[in-house]
């Protein structure tokens, strides 16, 4: 997903997440002591900070500030690379070179300046960069940067696969000068970390290999003096980096670098540009930090953490007891309740809000939109009875949360079962509830439906499809029936093998809902912007199949429109989610890994339902419409407003040097002639990337000229060369009449001056006029050509839900790569 179709959909999906009051809040307290505060009037206790350890409330952190912006002022603005406040020298040779058992650190203002300082000691134009696709984002952002700065390599592999890592560092490793893994200490959002084991054979496969790793949530809570969660497991010798947080369980603020070698430090002070250049800690931030250095030094620290880890042993216990699905249970604070849909994890948050608890919803973009959950923190400031009280409220709506969202605990399983490298997954925890599924009372309105399911458009009921959806987009009884004889199981063309499945719900009251899927290979672009496209197909000159996935797609790859009937009432929206449920099972049924609903208008109450059910919009190009009232050609014409009048009136007139054919199932077509229309067809389908298809078979044309529904609209040179310049394959539906894909011979015509496309534009209008349809669809894309026609423009969606995250991930890394190679 490219950058503005990510931040719409990022927009889209966290608008529902603010609306019910998950995201952006404000403590409304005029002082706070503890984990208990007021939010949106209500006194909630929060499961949400990162403070694991409680100490910001410790009064020895307070007077330190206090005293420090006493002695120091408010601020030393001061570049470092001119002048420090004396406190950093404290900090950074002495206190915390004594947590972590080496003589300096460095001592940034954020983690993030952190990474930003020491890629470019780290990484030149010889080295290599292997990142975990989970790493958090602040790492990657500032390799990224460095990588493309530097021209290094950079390769993602994906978290769940992390086996492979050891195959990839050794490859590399023979061709580098030096290889880094960037990987966190514990991760932010699950919880889990990398066994030091696995890390110590990272380091055992070539001298050249080195660890880089963001520890910001191990902090304080584990190791000797509360070095952190990684170093409490592994040795930091020479060819290891770690990066912590002082602003999580530290509880003050800054990022610090920890390292053996000295000249490492001192490289990064020197070409590290945020060392010299960004604000330095306020003096406020640095004395916190003394006065927190040497609690950790002292000998209260240890009874904090044991304290802390009891807490997370009785969360712990008491999930296996109730059976809450946390993705991994082990000693970190941060717990993961897996839920999948944002639905549910909105409902749980909600129900355990109006209990008194606020926890952390977590959702697209920080973890794929199936995959949402509510992310616990344990600090040691709960105490035991919270903590319990907390976990058998989960327990007690987990049921009807999962029930009223039509969310299985199959699903659940499903949905988590790879997101962890398989060495890990043994430590997994996603049990079997111990209560009751769902109480008799507590029934999904999606349930309520019957779903009949079709493999073939002539097993059911086709005057009654027809009638509900032979209007809507290229999905009638004819057009599919013409899709099977084309995509079928047998074609040579992996690309033309279609899977289709038709789905009829009814209710006591009829059918509520009807809608065609296709499963069929989608290339990953598909929905990206032409630019990209391009360098794909670039690349899909060696192999036509690189960066292609199999997908379940409401409607099909040849249609275009609302593909789907919802009876208008009250079960409209439950029956939206019913229909999402059945494009979900049908992809685990067909081994796909995305479900596309496609062509939806911008429909807040549509919108709302697709976020919930872990689908998220990206933005197509918007869908075209002109009103028919027909009365003639000049009466049309004179209804156009300004210089589109002019524009229309010219190519009105250069119909003298066209002539017109309509083609349907009785007009004699040879091969030859298809063959030359597909031809045509192929000149379109070359330039018209915004929307990445694979481009249709010539056996589509023969099947919808012999269907009996469709017709093609043929346009000749009358003088010269008699072969078709232009052609436009349409159909009428009722009173619309709508126009599907096109081929165009542009050899031969200036185009300023005389358009075979504009022409063909022209004649189709005049065909649907002439039938006396009221409206023309001309579908998606030339928005300046149809605009000139007096078309509407009218913006569509598709909506996605994407199980593999780290393909797009991949996606994203070889876009940069090969926007880099262009340069």
């Amino acid at each position: 997903m490219e950058a503005s179709g990510f931040r719409e959909a990022v927009f889209q999906i966290h608008r529902q997440g603010r609306e019910r009051g998950h995201y952006f809040l404000m403590a409304e307290d005029e002082r706070l002591s503890g984990r208990s505060m007021q939010i949106d009037g209500r006194r909630l206790l929060s499961f949400g900070s990162c403070s694991y350890l409680g100490l910001e409330f410790d009064p020895r952190l307070v007077e330190g500030a206090v005293e420090a912006y006493r002695r120091y002022g408010s601020q030393t603005s001061y570049s470092r690379g001119y002048l420090s406040c004396p406190l950093y020298r404290e900090l950074e040779e002495d206190l915390l070179p004594r947590i972590f058992g080496v003589e300096q650190v460095l001592l940034l203002p954020s983690t993030s300046a952190a990474h930003h300082v020491m890629m470019p000691a780290l990484v030149t134009e010889r080295d290599a960069v292997v990142c975990d696709h989970q790493v958090h984002r602040s790492v990657d952002d500032a390799i990224t940067l460095q990588c493309a700065r530097s021209n290094a390599k950079k390769l993602v592999l994906k978290h769940g696969e992390l086996d492979r890592a050891l195959d990839t560092v050794s490859a590399l490793a023979r061709r580098h000068h030096t290889v880094w893994l960037a990987c966190d200490g514990v991760y932010s959002m699950y919880g889990d970390y990398l066994p030091a084991d696995f890390l110590r054979a990272v380091l055992a496969v070539a001298p050249n290999v080195r660890l880089y790793i963001d520890d910001a949530h191990g902090m304080s809570w584990a190791g000797l003096h509360g070095r952190g969660h990684c170093l409490s497991r592994l040795e930091l010798d020479e060819r290891v980096v770690v990066v912590t947080s002082l602003a999580k369980a530290f509880a003050t603020g800054g990022g610090v670098v920890v390292a053996r070698d000295r000249r490492l430090l001192e490289t990064a002070r020197l070409v590290g540009g945020p060392y010299s250049f960004s604000g330095p800690l306020r003096p406020g931030d640095l004395g916190a930090s003394v006065a927190s250095a040497r609690i950790h030094l002292g000998p209260e620290l240890p009874p904090l953490q044991r304290a802390l880890r009891a807490r997370v042993e009785l969360a712990n216990a008491l999930c296996r007891k109730l059976g809450i699905p946390l993705v991994i249970e082990n000693e970190a604070p941060i717990l993961f309740v897996a839920l999948g849909r944002a639905e549910a994890v909105f409902s749980m948050a909600e129900r355990l809000r109006d209990e008194g608890f606020h926890v952390n919803v977590s959702g697209f973009p920080a973890v794929p939109s199936s995959r949402g959950g509510l992310r616990v923190a344990i600090n040691t400031i709960h105490t035991e009875a919270e903590v319990t009280a907390l976990f058998e409220a989960i327990a007690r709506h987990l049921p009807s949360v999962l029930a009223a969202a039509g969310v299985t605990r199959d699903e659940v399983d499903e949905q988590f079962r790879d997101v962890l490298p398989s060495f890990l997954r043994q430590k997994a925890h996603l049990p079997v509830p111990a209560l009751p599924v769902a109480d008799a009372t507590i029934t999904a309105p999606q349930r309520a439906f019957e779903v009949a399911s079709y493999r073939s458009i002539d097993d059911l009921d086709v005057a009654s499809w027809d009638s509900l959806l032979a209007s809507a987009a290229y999905i009638d009884a004819s057009s599919m029936r013409a899709a099977e004889r084309v995509f079928h199981a047998e074609h040579p063309q992996p690309e033309h093998r279609w899977g289709f499945r038709y789905a009829i719900l009814r209710d006591r009251e009829g059918i509520a809902a009807a809608a065609p899927f296709t499963t069929c290979l989608l290339k990953d672009d598909a929905f990206m912007s032409a630019e990209v496209s391009q360098a794909l197909e670039r690349e899909r000159l060696r192999d036509p199949y690189h960066f292609t996935s199999r997908a379940v797609v409401l409607g099909t790859m040849l249609s275009e429109g609302l593909h789907m009937y919802l009876r208008p009432g009250p079960q409209r929206l439950a029956a939206l989610v019913r229909l999402v449920e059945v494009g979900v099972e049908e992809m685990k049924a067909q081994g796909a890994t995305t479900l596309v609903f496609r062509d939806l208008p911008e429909d807040p109450e549509l919108g709302k339902v697709l976020a919930g059910q872990g689908l998220v919009p990206m933005p197509l190009l918007d869908s075209h419409v002109v009103d028919l009232d027909w009365k003639g050609e000049d009466a049309f014409i004179a209804q156009i407003p300004g210089r589109k009048r002019r524009h229309v009136r010219a190519t009105h007139e250069q119909s003298a040097h066209f002539t017109v054919e309509t083609w349907d199932a009785t007009t004699p077509v040879d091969d030859a002639e298809l063959v030359h229309l597909h031809r045509l067809y192929g000149n379109i389908a070359r330039k018209n990337l915004r929307i990445n298809i694979f481009p249709l078979p010539l056996e589509v044309l023969r099947a919808h000229l012999e269907s009996g529904t469709w017709e093609f609209v043929v346009v000749r040179r009358r003088e010269g060369v008699r072969a078709p310049v232009a052609f436009g394959a349409s159909l009428r539906a009722g009173e619309d009449y709508r126009w599907l894909y096109c081929g165009v011979d542009y050899e031969g015509f200036d185009v300023t001056v005389r358009s075979p496309y504009r022409q063909l534009l022209w004649q189709l209008i005049r065909r649907a006029g002439a039938l006396g349809c009221r409206r023309i669809h001309l579908g998606m894309g030339s928005d300046v050509e149809k605009n000139r026609f007096g078309s509407v423009a009218t913006p569509t969606f598709a909506w996605v839900r994407a199980d593999d995250a780290y393909r797009a991930t991949e996606l994203q890394e070889l876009i940069l790569r090969l926007g880099l190679e262009r340069r």
